[in-house]
């Protein structure tokens, strides 16, 4: 597949990039659910303790709206590997087959690979930021923890500077969660590509979660967090002038086909979903 991008493009991914990995501090949102789920301030804000017992406000059960990807989904496997031949951003960001003439599987697998791209990077470079209290309860340590974990760290349970325990699913669950909805998969998301709408968001599960550990030392079910291999409903036109480069990327003719994607939905989409 021959991809050609001019250098606006590629101006475009990197601002793009450096805007994801700035952040935003968990503790400075206003401790508030896009869905208005609960108040979980006391919980995020110095009442968590090594032994459990945050005596603060508690987040009692948050029910995630449908339409979520699982940590499979996202972070496992080589979806969103440059070069993987697999449709399943497709499935994921069915966007990417607007305005492809009939047959055209070439531009297709352009549009994929280039989003593809974008994914992996975004991913690399995203971090949860955590108040100092959530950050030593999740590491376990008074000494040794981290206030800053790449979604790439949080999903695969390592950390700076030193391994996560088994509440390591904390954040592999934050993490998920931050991506469904900044790239708008959880039916309601009003704000998607939005850091904050996001953050916060995490915050909340983040907050259940570690209430969950400190009292039964379980996690949410896939049903919870709303799991239910949904895509992308951003709008067309919004998504097409964030990803510009996607849609201005072309493809030569001569390799078309060669990835042999039938330009279908990406229906493969659900391998590697399951939770660990």
């Amino acid at each position: 597949m021959g991809i050609e991008q001019n250098q606006s493009s590629v101006s475009k991914r990197r601002q793009f990039i450096k805007k994801a990995g700035a952040g935003v501090a968990v503790s400075s949102l206003p401790m508030k659910s896009v869905w208005g789920a609960c108040s979980v301030s006391g919980v995020m804000s110095g009442n968590l303790s090594q032994t459990g017992g945050g005596t603060g406000d508690t987040c009692g059960t948050v029910q995630m709206p449908n339409g979520g990807r699982s940590p499979g989904s996202w972070f496992q496997g080589n979806t969103w590997t440059p070069g993987n031949s697999g449709d399943a951003p497709a499935s994921v960001f069915p966007q990417l087959h607007v305005g492809i003439p009939s047959g055209d599987n070439c531009l297709l697998d352009t549009r994929i690979e280039e989003m593809r791209t974008i994914i992996n990077q975004f991913i690399v470079n995203t971090h949860l930021t955590l108040s100092e209290s959530a950050a030593k309860y999740i590491f376990d340590s008074d000494t040794f923890y981290s206030t800053s974990v790449s979604l790439t760290d949080a999903i695969s349970g390592t950390g700076s500077p030193v391994p996560l325990n088994s509440r390591k699913s904390i954040l592999r669950h934050s993490a998920t969660v931050y991506m469904n909805v900044y790239f708008g998969l959880y039916n309601g998301v009003s704000m998607p590509l939005n850091h904050s709408a996001a953050m916060e968001t995490a915050e909340i599960v983040m907050a259940a979660l570690i209430q969950l550990k400190q009292t039964s030392d379980t996690d949410m079910s896939d049903a919870q967090l709303g799991y239910t291999d949904g895509h992308s409903q951003i709008i067309q036109s919004t998504f097409e002038s964030e990803f510009d480069e996607v849609f201005s990327a072309t493809c030569s003719t001569s390799s078309s086909g060669n990835n042999g994607n039938n330009g279908n939905n990406g229906n493969n989409g659900n391998n590697g979903n399951g939770r660990r």
